[in-house]
């Protein structure tokens, strides 16, 4: 052979183009938590990762190509606190058509995730059906899960279950022995230590361990029922268990005796914050022995997930206007919202004859529960004042991830998928918490927190192709949260539009 023609050969076969990307999102500025911004990039995305990132060459080509226009391509939202099974507001014994409407609900759920840009969410407390449901759904976030949570045998949650019936909901619970010395008959201990069931919940695919200290300070009448807490001693012997997997221990804690648990115990994870004030349940300010808690779980390095919108679920009933938004609109699908404005509004006079025997206990006037602007007025003092420590935490250094507790279920329509992350966001605002911060807690943070952090949170090549391109930069403007307009979803990218319940 010629060496002439070989040379020829080699030429060609060097400036033979490489196969072209999937997709290209050309001319983005390119936006990653704690990351110089990088302006007039191209990101190419292969099999549903990022594959390069290049300086803009307007020749570029790819099978499917967006033009960013110089917008802000940002790593997708995680909400590391939901409940998919919960339908917000919609209870069976309030319709005939439950089957009906919670299918419908439950059909747009991704899509409202999506739409509201959560690309990833972690279900603590995760019905098994729902998951697998949602992980086999071909437009759908990213589920990370805890299981069913881990409850002791005579947990706070066995008060909503028919005798008997709790075991049967939640076989793999936990048994603390250091206070309970014999569990029900049939049942072996050996099955129930913390080594054995966080074992049992890793092996049906459990990325974190979710436990629960509910004191029910706000139980009616002198003293709440009878259940049992999980003690230091077992606690700590879980997060040994855990520890040894790699897998998070998250605590539901809200009142000064849960928070001191989780710090004695050295939870990863608070699923909530210190709202719950005994003896102070009306006051304007956090007492000093609160407030000097809450600077301490600040300065230990456990992660606390505020869950600001929590509180606000009750507030929904004496807002009118919240079901007849716009807002709403583009995350229920229209029968349910029909349903909540009329067979659902018998739930308002639950709620309030449950706040009124409730109302002592937290500081409330009785002659306040008749009236509707007294409520609020009582509402959004309680937010502020819990608002205010978080920011106050927050200034302190406390290591903040972004939970939305979506949704919480029973009484209440106040936490609809997705935009309750989003109302979320306007609560760390109000708590003075920076742009910076939110943005880390919304992506790397909670990636960090759920062993995700050399896949998502990001933008950077090999990293999965979660990814969202905003109208506005989020580092200047919280309203850049609203102004999604493409949403990639592990290489697919979807206009956000066609992602809404009231799409055409």
């Amino acid at each position: 052979m010629k060496p002439w023609f070989i040379g020829a050969c080699l030429a060609f076969c060097l400036l033979k183009p490489s196969p072209a990307a999937d997709l290209l999102i050309r001319d983005v500025r390119v936006l990653s938590p704690g990351e110089p911004a990088q302006a007039r990039r191209d990101v190419e995305i292969t099999a549903g990762r990022i594959a390069a990132i290049h300086a803009h060459d307007p020749a570029r080509h790819a099978a499917r190509v967006i033009d960013g226009g110089g917008r802000t391509l940002v790593p997708g939202l995680i909400d590391s606190h939901v409940h998919l099974a919960n339908a917000s507001g919609l209870r069976r014994r309030d319709t005939p058509r439950f089957a009906e409407l919670y299918a419908a609900y439950q059909a747009q759920l991704p899509r409202s995730y999506l739409f509201h840009g959560f690309t990833t969410v972690v279900d603590l407390q995760a019905d098994a059906d729902t998951v697998a449901r949602l992980q086999a759904t071909a437009l759908a976030p990213r589920v990370l899960h805890c299981g069913p949570g881990l409850p002791l045998a005579r947990d706070f949650q066995a008060l909503d279950y028919p005798p008997g019936q709790f075991l049967q909901a939640y076989p793999n619970y936990l048994h603390d022995r250091h206070t309970q010395a014999q569990l029900p008959a049939g049942e072996d201990p050996a099955r129930h230590t913390p080594q054995a069931v966080v074992a049992a919940l890793a092996a049906e695919g459990a990325r974190c361990i979710k436990l629960v200290f509910e004191e029910a300070l706000w139980w009616p009448g002198a003293e709440p029922p009878d259940f049992d807490l999980p003690s230091l001693a077992i606690l700590r012997e879980v997060v040994a268990a855990a520890r040894a997997r790699q897998l998070p221990v998250l605590l539901h804690a809200t009142t000064p005796s849960g928070q001191q648990l989780a710090l004695d115990a050295g939870v990863d994870v608070l699923a909530h914050g210190l709202w719950e004030w005994p003896g102070a349940w009306n006051a304007a300010r956090a007492p000093a022995a609160l407030s000097e808690l809450a600077q301490r779980v600040a300065r230990s390095g456990i992660a606390l997930q505020p869950t600001f919108r929590v509180l606000r679920n009750d507030e929904a009933f004496y807002e009118p206007a919240f079901l007849d938004g716009e807002s709403l609109r583009r995350v229920l699908p229209p029968a349910l919202i029909q349903h909540l404005k009329t067979d659902a509004q018998g739930q308002r006079a639950l709620a309030h004859n449950r706040l009124r025997r409730i109302a002592p206990k937290v500081g409330l006037a009785a002659d306040a529960v008749a009236s509707p602007a007294a409520l609020q007025d009582f509402f959004r003092r309680y937010n502020a004042r819990y608002e205010a420590l978080i920011g106050a935490q927050a200034a302190a250094g406390q290591r903040l991830l972004f939970g939305s507790d979506t949704a919480t279920g029973g009484l209440g329509w106040g936490h609809p998928p997705g935009l309750n992350g989003r109302l979320e966001m306007d609560a760390w605002q109000r708590a003075g918490i920076p742009l910076a911060t939110l943005f880390e807690a919304l992506t790397l943070g909670n990636a960090r927190a759920f062993g995700l952090a050399q896949e998502l949170g990001r933008v950077r090549p090999g990293w999965r192709a979660d990814l969202l391109l905003l109208g506005a930069d989020p580092l200047q403007t919280l309203q850049a949260y609203d102004r999604i307009e493409w949403v990639i979803r592990d290489g697919q990218a979807i206009p956000r539009g066609a992602l809404a319940a009231d799409r055409p």
